[in-house]
This record gives C-alpha cells, sequence and structure tokens, in this order.
C-alpha cells in the first residue's frame, strides 16, 4: 500500500579479512580468516573464555572472563565485553594485541624464578615446579634448557617433541648467556681455566667466553650443556654461585620478561 513505510535494516559493520600463521610439521602455514559481521559471533561453536584458556591467554576461564569483562580481549581487531561470546578456529583472538597458540602448537620463551623446578614431577609434596605459574594449557609441554631449583632465566617450552630434541641435543650450537654472582672475586688464574677447561666427572667443561662486569658478577656465554655445568664449574674451583640466572638462548633473550611470565615464540624464531 502507498501508506507502507519501506522497511530499513541495519547495516552492521563487518569484520576485515586476516591473515594469521600456524607452525606444523616444520612448515610455516598462512591461512585467512572469514569476512563475517560483528553479530555472527553468538552462533560459533566455542565459548570465547574457553579459547583463551586452550590458546594458553588466560591461566583458568575465571580469570578469560575478567580479561574479557576489562575489554582486554580482542577477535579480528575488534574488542568485545560479552562473556558469552563464540568463535570459531578461524578467528584471531588476542589480548593486550597479542596472540596465542593451541594446545597442539605452543612454543614458548619462560622466565622461571627462583624456588620452582623444571619438571612435571613432584619429588616431594609441597615442591613446587613451573608448572604451578603456567597456563593449564601448558601443563604437556616439554621442557629444553633445564634450569636447577635455585637458578632463575630463560626456558623454552614447547608441544614440538622435535624441536626439544633439537634443542637439548650437544650438536645445537646456538649459545647460551648467563650472568653469575659469586661469594667472592674471580681471580684471573680461574678466569683463564674457565675457558681452558675444567674437569668434571663427566669430561671437560670449557665456557666460550668469560666477561667480568664486577670482581664477582660475571657473564658466561657457553654451547655445552651439562647437567648443573656452571655451578660445578665454579665448586671445582673453590667459589660458591651465589644468583644463576640464563638471559638468552641463541637469538631469544629474556629482555621484557619477569619471572613466571611467559612470551610466544616460533621454532625458526631459535633455530
Amino acid at each position: 500500500p502507498a501508506s507502507a513505510r519501506p522497511c530499513r535494516t541495519k547495516q552492521r559493520p563487518t569484520i576485515n579479512q586476516h591473515t594469521y600463521y600456524i607452525y606444523h610439521d616444520s612448515k610455516l602455514f598462512a591461512t585467512h580468516g572469514h569476512t563475517k559481521s560483528k553479530g555472527d559471533y553468538t552462533s560459533m561453536n566455542t565459548r570465547i573464555n574457553k579459547r583463551l584458556v586452550e590458546l594458553g591467554l588466560a591461566p583458568s576461564r575465571r580469570k578469560a572472563d575478567e580479561l574479557i569483562e576489562t575489554g582486554r580481549v580482542s577477535i579480528n581487531s575488534i574488542t568485545i565485553t560479552d562473556m558469552a561470546t563464540k568463535v570459531s578456529a578461524e578467528d584471531v583472538i588476542e589480548v593486550d594485541g597479542k596472540g596465542g597458540q593451541t594446545r597442539d602448537n605452543i612454543t614458548v620463551a619462560f622466565y622461571k624464578p627462583v624456588g620452582y623446578v623444571s619438571s612435571h614431577a613432584r619429588q616431594t609434596s609441597n615442591q613446587r615446579t613451573i608448572f604451578d605459574i603456567l597456563p593449564a594449557a601448558f601443563a604437556t609441554l616439554k621442557v629444553a634448557g633445564r634450569l636447577d631449583k635455585d637458578s632463575q632465566g630463560l626456558m623454552v617450552l614447547s608441544s614440538d617433541g622435535g624441536l626439544i630434541h633439537t634443542l637439548s641435543h650437544p650438536s645445537f650450537i646456538k649459545p647460551k648467556v648467563y650472568l653469575v654472582t659469586l661469594d667472592k672475586p674471580l681471580h684471573r688464574s680461574d678466569e683463564d681455566a674457565l675457558k681452558t677447561g675444567v674437569r668434571l666427572r663427566d669430561g671437560l667443561s670449557k665456557f666460550d667466553k668469560v666477561t667480568v662486569i664486577r670482581p664477582n658478577h660475571l657473564r658466561i656465554t657457553l654451547h655445552q650443556g651439562k647437567n648443573r655445568q656452571i655451578r660445578r664449574s665454579f665448586e671445582a674451583l673453590g667459589y660458591d654461585v651465589k644468583v644463576l640466572e640464563r638471559t638468552a638462548i641463541g637469538n631469544i633473550t629474556s629482555r621484557g620478561l619477569k619471572p613466571g611470565a611467559h612470551v610466544f615464540i616460533q621454532p625458526e624464531d631459535i633455530l
């Protein structure tokens, strides 16, 4: 009828297509998310708080809900605050602008604090492991470059067993860098001995480089990976290591990482 008004539909904003990357089977693949409307999320299959935990972006669903409620979560670059939001596997999800990785595709650089063991198993009931402070999605990750309970600093964890084997093998030639504080100043003759080789029960321990920052504060670079090598080498020379911090593995450094924090990396970043 002439008196009828035309029906107007409100145009919903669309979300542009994004490219993101998946590392699988030693290859890097590029894929694309579908273009969809902002309102489409409620018809998808996984609740956002669950997905945040799966991606290692939140340690629990409760914490994920807090991140969503405070506006720190975005889907395909659009901030969301609705905790009932659902997503698909194609969506790019970020917290504070940083993405995560799925359970089948996780490699992280982690800063281990003092007082935690670098394993899944506990020797005593009250012993704390690094997995007590990592997100639940990381519970099955394997560890490369373990640090003893009294040491701190950079570690690499991954779901990629081949990568862990490569990083842990003696032929892996990427240097590791440590900051060491001793109980007393290092003598020049002992500095030379550390570079030429200190005899341990499992062979010769050789440091690639010893830099004296202060008389009892050193920077150590080495390629070898003997168990507790730095502590045992100094003990053999009559020193007690008071502080031991790993600051770099190859190109990966602990710069900007606080104790207990982690950052996602790609295997090619370290190989």
